[in-house]
This record gives structure tokens, sequence and C-alpha cells, in this order.
């Protein structure tokens, strides 16, 4: 009862294994995707830390500075800012 009822069913899954359409992909967003900002550009109106929906920009001694841990490269910083110092 209950075996050949679906994969993987009664077994336990070991460490990196997985099933289902997800399986194999470890991030969507490459490390480059990562916006970088050019301080000589930046005029810190924080337009980029209000638009960014993860919390990833905050203002810095009047520049925006980007935290690579919380940035998911949706890039809405970069369409945000007015003086295109983010890319």
């Amino acid at each position: 009862q209950g075996r050949g009822r679906g994969m993987g069913r009664g077994r336990r899954m070991r460490r990196g294994q997985f099933m289902g359409w997800g399986a194999g992909f470890s991030s969507t967003v490459p490390a480059t995707a990562i916006p970088t900002v050019d301080v000589t550009k930046c005029v810190g109106c924080g337009n980029c830390a209000k638009a960014c929906p993860f919390g990833a920009i905050t203002i810095k001694d009047g520049k925006a500075v980007v935290n690579a841990a919380l940035c998911r490269g949706c890039r809405a910083c970069i369409s945000a800012c007015p003086k295109g110092a983010i890319s």
C-alpha cells in the first residue's frame, strides 16, 4: 500500500535532492544583476531607496548604497533614479 503512487513517495529526501519543476535552480538572479551606484552622479535624492521593494538601498553620506545581501536584482532602482547614477 502506498507504493508506486508517485515519485519519491515514502522515501526520505537527502540534502541537495529536490523534486518538481524547481529542481536544479539554485538562484534566479545572477551575481552580475546587483546594481552599482556611480557616486559622481548620485545626488542622494532617495528615489531608488523608495522604489526598492526589498529595502536593499540606503542613503549614507548623501549617496545611495546597495546591500547586495538584500538585493534581488529587480532593477526598480535603475528606472527610479533621475540622474542615471545606477546601472
